[in-house]
């Protein structure tokens, strides 16, 4: 019976780490590590900026609200589907922070780096990929 099991988790590794997706983990390789970036050409860096009732805008990070830059990147067509999502983390910031502003809006931003040689050369575009905004329609 042992071998068996061995055996089948063997094969649902091997298959798994060729056709998986990161959701069928532990048995697939997470694909944002599986490749580097061409230390030629462009690099992204995504976050999520919040804005207070106060009409202050910033940016958070993953203690903020428990919710990883990795999670935002790959729920990103998600958030692009339905815009209302990104209430549920301003909600997770608000409960984070009690004693601060309401949120009312919150976008998700991406920076896009160009690389030469690995280093950064300078040029780069920043995208509002998501916005969400209290009261607007999703």
């Amino acid at each position: 019976m042992r071998i068996a099991a061995t055996l089948a988790m063997t094969i649902a590794l091997m298959a798994t780490s060729l056709w998986g997706v990161d959701d069928l983990f532990p048995f697939a390789p997470f694909k944002m590590y599986s490749h580097a970036h061409d230390p030629d050409g462009w690099a992204n860096s995504t976050s999520l900026v919040l804005t207070n009732a106060e009409g202050e805008s910033f940016a958070i990070g993953d203690n903020d609200t428990g919710f990883r830059r990795a999670e935002l990147e790959g729920q990103l067509s998600r958030f692009r589907e339905d815009p209302s999502l990104l209430a549920l983390v301003a909600e997770a910031y608000e409960d984070a922070h009690p004693g601060s502003p309401e949120i009312v809006a919150a976008e998700v931003h991406i920076r896009r780096y160009e690389l030469k040689d690995g280093e950064r050369t300078g040029a780069e575009t920043n995208e509002i990929a998501v916005s969400w905004s209290e009261g607007a329609d999703s």
